[in-house]
């Protein structure tokens, strides 16, 4: 019975009909990283109870592999394709194709692997699948949003910055989730690349509740769950989606992720002269307890043509530099760093750098901090100006470098012996400041608030769910916890645009079956706060009667 209902899962996992396209995305797919990458050739698991050994290329009572007891170590190995399954170093199955699923009662463990500096474990199943090279094989998590978000929330956001900055950032994590569709293999990765995320090692109590105590809630904007963008600090100016990824081109893709202004009246930065009074302050922001919400590093002139003649090819090679950097004539005689396209924040989008031996234009915020690394590490944003110190002719650049004669044509040119890179924030400036959640957090603000005052003209809600007719008479089912002393009302939206005659639901085990009298409205809009409890609550809806067959409703619970 297990068998079957696990394979049911795996069905709906992998098969799922497009029709349900507005359906809550509840499981995800997130591959996993050892220390070179996210590709493997063998792996070693265990766990405290049995082990299921899944082929999902076998169909039917083929599909069940075997089981292995608890504690055995489970080693597979790649081999042209297919894989040889070891139980404590004996070989147990043989050339077996992929896909393969591990699934157990308990925590899965991977050997060899650590996270947090310890063992790595997980919830849910573990997967198999050859890797797009087909030299290897990705590692993938195949577990429950829930406690996916368990194991990323304390990794990305500080647990000291309070339960309702954690539950914005829960929110802004299953968003993020629910829209990750990175590889045909997987969803996410658990790296920087996506969210980090560490599995049971992630697990802490305020963070869990944190998660627990925002189920099934999304911020959402015209009734789709946004692509929640979020960074460390803004120091002061959040900015447009549109500028910093977008080339600066207007478009509709991204309309919640809008420049938003911490102090009231803030006009965005048109000028050097704006941008060098803004983060010459320390007024002006609410993410001020951020060491990184105004910063400065220092360069000799020297140093940076070092760090550019290595960092200029990297990122000629990523495509972001102008002409090609190919290093084969070093630069030498740094001149000048000069801005020349900027965001409302002051982010710098391109980037001019003059040298007697050539002049380079660096394109994309990423790709400027990649470019003006100090100790090896990209500068904070591109939030900053440029202050240059001193002055030095070409015949003491000779002296100092020892290139004899490289300048003999222009001895007495001059170029500054300093460069200070002077700015505010951290990271890519387009969402929400963690920081800036974690000070609206202690000034009082609940998380809705939080969310609303970093992402524009969205709604909080529970996913949007279509219900249509099915013959096997299984109900559609929305869990979310609803918190009193965050909201003050929640109203449940019904779509009927197709005209369907009749829609009976459930609020938690209360029945409302007399929908005929409200069945002729476009739009059904119901308070429902007085049916809800403090705490986790389910809508459920029963599938549209063989009457209605072809027709839907689509159905959601706005918070307010």
């Amino acid at each position: 019975m297990r068998i079957k209902f696990l394979l049911l899962l795996i069905l709906s996992l992998f098969f799922i009909n497009p029709v349900f396209s507005a359906s809550e995305k509840k499981v995800v797919r997130v591959a996993l990283s050892n220390k070179i990458g996210f590709e493997y050739t063998n792996v070693r698991i265990f766990s405290a109870t049995p082990i299921s050994i899944i082929s999902l290329s076998q169909a039917g009572s083929n599909a069940q592999i075997g089981v292995v007891d608890s504690e055995k170590i489970i080693e597979v190995k790649f081999k042209d394709t297919l894989y040889d399954i070891y139980v404590d170093g004996s070989l147990k199955y043989e050339n077996i194709a992929e896909p393969i699923l591990f699934n157990s009662n308990s925590e899965i463990n991977v050997l060899d692997l650590n996270k947090k500096g310890t063992p790595a474990k997980y919830k849910g199943m573990l997967e198999i699948r050859t890797s797009k090279n087909n030299n290897a094989f990705n590692l993938i998590n195949v577990v429950d949003m829930q406690n996916y978000l368990r194991g990323v929330i304390s990794n990305e956001m500080p647990v000291s910055f309070g339960l309702e900055a954690l539950k914005a950032q829960a929110v802004a994590a299953r968003n993020y989730a629910t829209n990750a569709n990175m590889n045909s293999n997987y969803d996410l990765v658990d790296s920087t690349a996506a969210q980090v995320y560490y599995g049971v090692n992630s697990y802490r109590d305020i963070s869990d509740k944190a998660v627990s105590e925002t189920m099934g809630i999304y911020a959402l904007y015209k009734e789709k769950p946004i692509m929640a963008q979020y960074f460390s600090t803004s120091g002061g100016i959040t900015d447009d989606w549109d500028d910093v990824f977008g080339n600066g081109i207007p478009s509709d893709n991204h309309p919640y992720l809008k420049a938003r202004y911490d102090k009231e009246g803030q006009k965005p930065l048109k000028t050097e002269d704006d941008v060098r009074k803004f983060y010459s302050s320390n007024d002006g922001g609410i993410d001020t307890n951020s060491p990184k919400y105004r910063w400065s590093f220092e360069f000799t002139r020297e140093e940076l043509e070092n760090i550019l003649h290595t960092t200029l090819q990297q990122q000629s090679k990523a495509g972001l530099v102008y002409p090609t950097y190919d290093g084969d004539i070093k630069l030498e005689g740094l001149k000048e760093i000069k801005p020349i396209k900027r965001t409302q924040s002051g982010k710098i989008l391109e980037l001019e750098i003059i040298a007697k031996s050539g002049s380079y234009r660096v394109k994309k915020e990423l790709g400027i901090r990649r470019v003006l690394k100090k100790d090896n590490a990209m500068l904070p944003s591109a939030n900053f100006f440029i202050e240059t110190g001193g002055e030095t002719k070409a015949g003491n650049a000779e002296k100092e470098t020892g290139l004899i004669g490289i300048f003999s044509s222009f001895d007495d040119e001059k170029y500054p012996e300093t460069f200070k890179f002077i700015g505010g924030g951290f990271g890519h400036g387009v969402g929400m400041s963690q920081f800036g959640a974690c000070n609206l957090a202690k000034a009082g603000k609940k998380y809705p608030e939080i969310l609303k005052h970093y992402y524009t003209d969205i709604n909080i809600s529970t996913h949007p769910l279509t219900v249509l007719y099915n013959e096997y008479n299984v109900w559609y089912k929305t869990d979310f916890y609803f918190d009193k002393n965050v909201y003050k009302s929640a109203y449940l939206y019904i779509n009927n645009h197709k005209g369907t005659s009749e829609f009976p639901f459930k609020i938690n085990d209360l029945e409302f079956n007399n929908t005929r009298e409200i069945s002729g409205n476009k739009v059904v809009k119901i308070d429902i706060t007085q049916y809800l409890k403090n705490g986790t609550n389910t809508i459920s809806f029963a599938p549209l009667t063989r009457e209605n067959k072809g027709k839907y409703i689509i159905y959601r619970v706005e918070f307010y």
